[in-house]
């Protein structure tokens, strides 16, 4: 990027950089002089879902029987987005045992998205959105990836040398070079005060997860991974500002329906500093991510009480129905985790199991070693097929 169409309308300064070309340092949050007037509607319908959302996740008994599936499922659009693909069944039956040989590495490191994203909600109980814990999930992401996929750069560690997007894989031709790698810690920490300032209250916490999304990938303070820790740290915000009670929104498949827009609009931000179509688009994505999820919601309770009252007779075995609620949390398990988590001997599982199969509720997957034991009923109700 020489100056590769950007000028004084852009949003940030330019840095020269390798080859004689120019990175770009995004301006500080928040922007200037931005007129937002205009997306009042689709706030206001975000801000609504959203609440909706909240109401929900604060009446399911067990929220976990949407934050895993959720969970999963934005492992497997975030990561496809950077060219790491497997399907919510195979991550699910990876994750339960199976070996799955012809994406053995894609399900290990769709895994490591949910585990990086895990790890830093669970972090917001000692640490605020900062450096250090946005680069323990980097690390967690990073762990154990095959050679082509990060594993030659540093994991947890920011950038060491220029990076750059598009273009046909020299400097020469990128679309777009982000901060150079002496501004990025800065940038970083300038990031984190924004996140963290005193006087947020009087902000929608939807714009601010907006311009802190664009931002982030702007900075692109990672070797490899930016994207991915960039959509993560949506949900770690709106978990850490109170927004939601729990990880329960996730923009990722929307996202990837809609990926040459997010990728134009972000950078028509950088080049030309036009914010309202992004944050317009953004508040779109949240607002359809959030009714999109409580329409999920709604089919996993409809399922789970259509499940309780087939079940729940007196000739019934009450370990059925534990079986069952086990199965709404994660819908691809072994007969030995079952007894496991139930307390139970493997043969009381095993029956119990046998007759769940005989009605149709649960399937086995014998060609797996460990056998499976699949619930395909509660997994479309969760879209993961």
């Amino acid at each position: 990027m020489d100056k590769n169409g950007f000028d004084t309308s852009c949003s940030g300064t330019l840095i020269p950089t390798l080859g004689a070309r120019k990175a770009f340092l995004p301006d500080k949050l928040p922007p200037q002089g931005v007129d937002l007037n205009s997306i009042l509607p689709i706030l206001s319908r975000a801000t609504q879902a959203v609440g909706e959302l909240k109401g929900i996740g604060r009446t399911i008994p067990n929220p976990l029987l949407l934050i895993r599936p959720l969970q999963r499922r934005e492992a497997v659009s975030s990561s496809g987005m950077e060219g790491t693909y497997t399907t919510l069944s195979d991550l699910l039956m990876y994750e339960a045992g199976a070996s799955i040989p012809d994406r053995q590495a894609e399900n290990r490191e769709v895994l490591n998205y949910v585990r990086a994203l895990e790890t830093a909600i669970a972090d917001l109980g000692d640490l605020p959105i900062s450096a250090r814990l946005i680069k323990r999930a980097h690390k967690v992401l990073l762990d154990n990836v095959a050679r082509h996929r990060g594993a030659k750069i540093e994991a947890g560690e920011f950038k060491r040398d220029q990076n750059w997007i598009g273009g046909t894989g020299t400097i020469e031709t990128a679309r777009f070079i982000p901060a150079p790698p002496e501004q990025t810690p800065q940038a970083i920490d300038d990031l984190a005060a924004f996140i963290n300032r005193t006087n947020r209250e009087n902000s929608s916490p939807l714009i601010d997860a907006a311009y802190v999304h664009y931002q982030f990938e702007a900075i692109h303070p990672f070797g490899d991974g930016n994207g991915r820790v960039g959509r993560m740290l949506i949900a770690v915000m709106l978990i850490e500002n109170e927004t939601l009670p729990q990880p329960l929104l996730y923009m990722s498949p929307w996202l990837e329906k809609n990926k040459d827009l997010y990728i134009d609009l972000m950078f028509d931000v950088s080049k030309n500093g036009n914010w309202v179509p992004w944050v317009e688009f953004f508040l779109t994505a949240v607002a359809e991510s959030a009714e999109e999820t409580i329409r999920v919601a709604q089919k996993i309770q409809d399922l789970q009480r259509d499940y309780r009252e087939r079940f729940q007779t007196a000739r019934r075995s009450a370990l059925m129905l534990r079986i069952i609620d086990l199965a709404f949390e994660r819908p691809v398990r072994t007969v030995s985790d079952i007894a496991d988590e139930l307390g139970v001997t493997y043969a009381g599982a095993s029956n119990n199991i046998k007759e769940l199969v005989r009605h149709g509720v649960a399937e086995e997957i014998n060609w797996a070693y460990p056998k499976l034991i699949r619930f395909p009923g509660v997994m479309e109700a969760m879209k993961i097929e």
